[in-house]
């Protein structure tokens, strides 16, 4: 009878279970419970012999359970659970319980020791890692020099980010590994059965986020995303992201912003946003848009220590920037629309989080300094496609119809200085990245490569022809340098330049 009593618990504990991601149909789950709850209640009232056949079928059911979460790479101890409360009625129902209350208050702890014990096996079993100690950071390359090395991944590269010592890498097989000067490995983190969906860093570059969808034949409900140490591997937590709208994180250095989306009786939507300690996952602050005005959009993006979230009041339309300690506004940027009509902004931020590019996705765009809202070289600006996130410095791009660009700038958060970039012809697709010295650009086709440096307030242009080079195996579009991933990816790291290509598991990378 104990056994019994004991399994009937951990299978309603089961559905108690947080931790992971459950099946986006709950009913594989209840079908599970249901039928641990009903074989020990069988068992209970006497009918070991049918209640053992269906203890048995449970059991089996669970293991089924256990298989699929295994092969998501991404569940939480509930099916293990749920099999030891089966596995225990099992075994309450083929034995008789003459053993004396002694020996049956054991059992009963042992299956609870059990059910505690098996809640962390899910990350044993899907979770392979390799921690370090923190080093020294080396200077960031900006200049290809010598002969460049190459780094392959057991998996095409899907994701990519400078952080820590060096470059934090992504997998379609689950893998996030540390690649470090001269492509010595460091540390990894693996989740079996996974596929990396996206990596962030911090604006500092001291931490990782690394989300990961499931696999398996079940579908699951959002994706995990775990906080890594950028310098060690060592994870700090993970957590849920059961909201398929916020699946990429957009942290702060400290702040994790999460916006909650509600709708309106006029069909339109506003939005809380939430800020979390990026670390322990705590609460700090909700923010809500003031009477009169909405978010409709929620969380755009994040500085060093503020959240930039969307604001509309009326007719004024707009971001405005929270602290992101303790969720008050320090600045507000509202551009007026059309009475009745509205507007959506593209947000990017430079590499340090302390510069942000507001885009009306129309004709106006602006360069704001995250600590204050104030514009940044507005008339060199003026007229130009804004490419914050191309690194830590901006570039502001003249183009014309089908994206070719007449003039290119680039402008220094910092103190405003404005640094007009030669035009090298580029016949292919391209990607760009800066650093606080210099702008590169990469130009490419199918057959061949082209890498051009230009020191800021310099004019010349050193080029570097890419050996090797062959047809990129990923998406073949320029990209508008939001994701660096839509073809390929320039990254200054610490201590070597790299070259990154979706879908490529070949890291190139150029020593200091």
């Amino acid at each position: 009878m104990g056994l019994a009593v004991a399994g009937a618990v951990c299978a309603g504990v089961s559905m108690l279970l947080d931790g992971g991601l459950a099946r986006t149909d709950p009913v594989w789950g209840g079908v599970g419970v249901a039928g641990a709850g009903l074989a020990a209640l069988l068992v209970l009232g006497g009918a070991r012999r049918v209640g053992g056949v269906v203890a048995g079928a449970a059991t089996g059911y669970a293991g089924f359970l256990v298989v699929t979460d295994v092969t998501s790479g991404v569940s939480g101890p509930s099916s293990w659970v749920l099999l030891v409360g089966a596995v225990a009625t099992l075994l309450g129902a083929v034995t008789r319980d003459r053993r004396g209350w002694v020996l049956t208050a054991v059992s009963v702890l042992v299956v609870a020791a059990a059910g505690f014990g098996v809640r962390y096996v899910p990350d044993a079993v899907a979770v392979e890692s390799g921690t370090v100690a923190a080093q020294a950071r080396p200077e960031v390359v900006d200049r290809p020099r010598g002969e460049p090395w190459r780094w392959t991944a057991d998996a095409p590269v899907v994701e990519a980010v400078v952080a820590g010592a060096g470059l934090v890498v992504g997998t379609d097989a689950g893998q996030v590994v540390a690649v470090g000067a001269g492509g010595r490995q460091s540390w990894h983190y693996t989740r079996a059965g996974t596929e990396v969906t996206s990596l962030a860093t911090t604006p500092d570059q001291a931490l990782v986020v690394a989300t990961f969808s499931g696999g398996g034949p079940h579908a699951r409900d959002g994706e995990l995303s775990v906080l890594l140490d950028a310098a060690t591997g060592d994870v700090v937590r993970e957590w849920a992201v059961r909201d398929h709208s916020t699946l990429d994180p957009l942290p702060s250095n400290s702040v994790l912003p999460v916006s909650e989306r509600f709708d309106l009786p006029d069909r339109s939507a506003d939005h809380r946003t939430h800020g979390y300690d990026l670390r322990t996952g705590q609460r700090l602050w909700t923010w809500q848009a003031p009477a009169g005005c909405l978010s409709p959009w929620g969380v755009h993006e994040s500085g060093a220590d503020v959240v930039i979230v969307s604001l509309s009041c009326r007719d004024d339309w707009g971001v405005v920037a929270l602290g992101d300690r303790d969720g008050v506004a320090r600045w507000q940027r509202l551009l007026p629309v059309p009475p009745g009509e509205s507007s959506h902004f593209l947000v990017n931020r430079n590499a340090d989080g302390t510069a942000v590019s507001v885009d009306d996705l129309g004709s106006r765009r602006e360069l704001l300094r995250t600590r204050d809202g104030s514009p940044v070289a507005v008339e060199a600006l003026r007229g130009r496609r804004l490419w914050a996130n191309a690194g830590q410095v901006a570039v502001g791009e003249e183009q014309v119809a089908g994206g070719r660009v007449l003039s290119s700038v680039a402008v220094d958060p910092a103190d405003g200085s404005a640094t007009v970039l030669a035009q090298a012809q580029c016949a292919g697709r391209r990607t760009l990245a800066t650093t606080a010295a210099a702008v590169l650009r990469l130009c490419f086709t199918d057959t061949r490569a082209e890498l051009t440096r230009q020191e800021l307030g310099g004019s010349t242009v050193e080029r570097t022809t890419i050996d090797g080079w062959t047809a990129p195996p990923g998406h073949q579009n320029s990209g508008s340098f939001r994701g660096l991933f839509r073809a390929v990816g320039v990254l200054p790291a610490p201590g070597f330049l790299a070259i990154v290509r979706r879908d490529d598991p070949t890291v190139l990378g150029y020593p200091g």
